[in-house]
């Protein structure tokens, strides 16, 4: 570290964050935390990719930027002290030349930044967003992670079962959402308009990337039990194509095709309006085929008023009470999806009670004056003022 910060001085935290596939949860969560800190406490800087897209918006919000040419270890862990040594350093300056009091790296692939702050002698926050498979490449990482981190945040309980970490280092710091965002989205009248979809038509929506893992194929599969029981039904699909797997998309729309359901289904791409759309919508399903380490979509949902189905695996675990804010089901389960959706449908009575029940529980549980809370006295226990 530069020299003790005086007492009543703002604690200035820098952040390091590589993303691979911008746009995610962890580059929005960030965002969220690093420009809603209070600045008469704080002082925030962020290391950044180079060309990484949100620099800008960080700068709009007064945070010092600092873009760098950081190389993610993917594939590349065993050749990591050939490789990123020379970034290592390059961060350990930057932090130092920042003066920093504490540094937070997000998403557990980040080892240029850990190294690079115990380079710097920083105390470390280490944000872990992932449920990692148990490889080798990922027990290195969880290792050096017990050595490096002064403090391991885990953004759900199933995040914190991974991590080989002490209980004095963990904290759980569930995801937290601006609330705000979901007072008054556009009206739904408007969204289905747009959408060429009539006032009195239901809407069963999924938001998310579009990629494997997050099971789309098996929400496409539960969709022909749904529409036959509801044949005025509408289904959305929201989302990019994940970064190197444009295929996925095209499989899918063949598959609603080879079901006879292509002219019910729509696939929106990218939207900026996911408040409007889950305001819109009568649904909203995460059918997530492997564990979600959080579910952010979720909490969107249910602060939009909107009932949830999802997995019941990971961190949908955390967020929904099943039968009571929404309903779980088993992953890769397409009847049992299919049959909770209906349900829904079926009584929109329900429905609404349990949209409103979800509404109640995001904005107890799951906003975001509750996360920066949290992260900010993270950062002054690290920092020896709590």
């Amino acid at each position: 570290m530069n020299g003790p910060t005086p007492s009543d001085a703002p604690i200035r935290v820098v952040f390091c964050h590589y993303a691979a596939d911008f746009g995610g949860g962890s580059d929005r969560s960030l965002f969220d935390i690093v420009t809603h800190l209070p600045r008469d406490r704080f002082s925030p800087a962020i290391i950044l990719k180079t060309g990484d897209p949100l620099a800008e918006a960080y700068r709009a919000a007064s945070v010092d930027v600092v873009e760098l040419p950081l190389r993610s270890p993917r594939g590349a862990v065993g050749r990591f002290l050939v490789v990123y040594w020379p970034s290592v350093f390059q961060v350990a300056g930057t932090i130092r030349r920042l003066r920093a009091d504490a540094v937070h790296v997000n998403t557990l692939y980040n080892i240029v930044g850990a190294m690079a702050a115990r380079a710097a002698r920083c105390p470390l926050v280490w944000h872990v967003r992932e449920i990692l498979p148990g490889s080798r490449a990922v027990g290195l990482m969880l290792r050096m992670q017990r050595f490096l981190a002064t403090r391991a945040v885990a953004i759900s309980n199933a995040v914190a079962g991974t991590m080989h970490v002490t209980n004095a280092q963990l904290r759980v710091v569930l995801n937290g959402i601006d609330l705000s965002d979901y007072e008054t989205p556009r009206g739904p009248a408007t969204v289905r308009a747009e959408l060429g979809i009539d006032p009195d038509v239901p809407i069963v929506t999924t938001v998310g990337r579009l990629e494997p893992w997050k099971g789309q194929h098996v929400f496409v599969e539960a969709l022909p039990a749904v529409l036959d029981a509801h044949p005025e039904a509408h289904v959305l699909v929201v989302g990019a194509c994940a970064l190197k797997k444009p295929g996925y998309e095209r499989r899918l729309r063949e598959r609603c095709r080879e079901l006879g359901i292509g002219q019910r289904v729509t696939f929106t791409g990218p939207r900026k309006d996911v408040p409007a759309l889950l305001a819109a919508s009568d649904v909203l399903v995460l059918p997530s085929a492997t564990p979600e380490p959080f579910g952010r979509t979720v909490v969107e949902a249910m602060a939009a008023g909107c009932p949830v189905v999802a997995t019941a695996a990971g961190g949908p675990l955390d967020i929904v009470v099943d039968g009571q804010t929404g309903w779980l089901t088993p992953p890769n389960d397409p009847a049992a999806m299919a049959d909770r959706i209906g349900r829904l449908l079926d009584d929109p009575q329900e429905a609404r009670a349990m949209g409103q029940r979800g509404r109640e529980r995001a904005q107890a549980q799951f906003s975001l004056t509750r996360l920066v809370d949290d992260m900010a006295n993270i950062f002054e226990e690290v920092v020896g003022r709590r």
